[in-house]
């Protein structure tokens, strides 16, 4: 009566020891995982694209696992995957859902870059930032 969630992203995904798990956890049919992967074609050093262009879908397909995906910026389009998740993931396949997202998004001087992980923005920053998300997002 349980499910077990992790969110992974594109950072995560391309590491060797990620896929050796993935490809273990559908050969055991482990039906009650779901994958929540932060799809933004970004990683620590720039875009994904210089290192890893593999469709991530179609690896996980070959691994055993049923794929989802959906606009990780649009509330329904992710409440509607989840769902879908949920009733797949009892099946006896784990479920990976590709959330297509932008880094950053909302936030001029954030959007698209792959500059702020792990970077702290200073105050002025922080109050742009905040100021930008809030009348972006105020409907939600």
């Amino acid at each position: 009566d349980h499910f077990t969630f992790a969110l992974v992203s594109d950072g995560d995904l391309m590491e060797g020891i990620a896929s050796e798990a993935a490809s273990l956890a559908g050969h055991l049919k482990l039906g009650k995982l779901v994958y929540l992967y932060d799809a933004n074609d970004i990683c620590l050093d720039g875009p994904t694209s210089m290192t890893f262009t593999e469709d991530v879908g179609k690896r996980y397909e070959a691994f055993g696992w049923h794929v989802l995906q959906c606009d990780g910026h649009d509330h329904a389009s992710l409440d509607a995957a989840f769902k879908s998740a949920r009733r797949a993931a009892g099946q006896g396949k784990p479920v990976i859902v590709l959330m297509r997202t932008d880094m950053g998004k909302g936030v001029d001087f954030m959007e698209g870059t792959h500059k702020w992980h792990g970077v702290a923005p200073d105050d002025d920053q922080l109050s742009s930032a905040l100021a930008q998300l809030t009348s972006s997002y105020a409907d939600y």
